[in-house]
């Protein structure tokens, strides 16, 4: 893929560049949040890779032509609970670009991507907790449309908790609550 001339392709990160993607990863958050903020993103992720949840496949990074990683974007399972059992979609975990290469849409190039990557896998929606401005823009509404809440919906409120249908009625005559986290 081309954006704004550079080529760029989008692919599963490898065992071999994960420190080079959490280096990426606190650079992003913490020159935009601050370095706590920072820290805290790339300890979550290093967590977030080893749980049972994690699906290597939909941990995606965007590479120059010259192999420089650039973007990052993670996809990992999450249950619904329901009244009547646990049902498993996905939660889009963190997403990141590099500041000197923002605003060139390689953020959506890896949303996009991954979101169509879930589809086919056979994934029926994606939750995330993040900017409602931002995430509008790839399809994601709040999740409480559709009768799912966040587990500290009192803490947080409804706004920034989404859901992306990649399925229609992927959720239909589902309700209950889910711990999904990141934006």
């Amino acid at each position: 893929m081309e954006i704004n001339k550079l080529k760029i392709v989008i692919r599963p990160e490898m065992p071999s560049e994960y420190e080079e993607v959490n280096k990426l990863i606190y650079e992003a958050f913490s020159e935009q949040h601050g370095i706590d903020t920072g820290n805290f993103m790339m300890e979550h992720f290093i967590k977030e890779r080893q749980k049972e949840t994690f699906i290597p496949e939909l941990s995606l990074v965007a590479v120059l032509e010259n192999g420089r990683i650039v973007g990052e974007v993670v996809l990992h399972e999450t249950d619904i609970t329901t009244a009547n059992g646990k049902i498993t979609q996905l939660t889009l975990a963190q997403s990141a670009v590099l500041p000197e290469y923002r605003m060139q849409g390689i953020m959506r190039m890896l949303v996009e991507y991954a979101l169509n990557k879930a589809k086919n896998m056979g994934y029926g929606a994606v939750f995330l907790g993040g900017n409602p401005k931002l995430y509008a823009r790839y399809g994601f509404e709040p999740s409480s449309k559709y009768g799912i809440f966040h587990e500290n919906r009192k803490k947080w409120g409804d706004e920034g908790f989404m859901v992306c249908i990649l399925k229609p009625g992927a959720l239909d005559g589902i309700t209950g609550t889910t711990s999904y986290y990141g934006g």
